[in-house]
C-alpha cells in the first residue's frame, strides 16, 4: 500500500501530504532509498528461503524514518 498511496506515477494522497509525513520531498526519500540501497545490503529486497519476496528498501526505510 506505500508505493500505492505516495509512490506511484499516480498517488493516492497529494505532494503535500508526503512532505507532511515524511519532513522532506519525495525526491529526497528516493534518493536516500537509492543510497542505502547500493551501500547497505540490509536494504535491497531480497528472498526468504521460501522463496517469498521480503520487504522492499521504501518499507524498510520508511519504518526506519518512524522509528528515528
Amino acid at each position: 500500500m506505500l508505493m500505492q498511496d505516495y509512490f506511484a506515477e499516480n498517488p493516492t494522497y497529494p505532494m503535500h501530504l508526503f512532505r507532511r509525513r515524511y519532513r522532506m520531498r519525495r525526491s529526497l526519500f528516493v534518493k536516500l532509498v537509492e543510497a542505502c540501497e547500493e551501500n547497505c545490503r540490509y536494504f535491497t529486497q531480497r528472498r526468504n528461503v521460501a522463496g517469498l519476496k521480503g520487504f522492499s528498501a521504501y518499507q524498510k526505510i520508511s519504518a526506519a524514518m518512524r522509528v528515528i
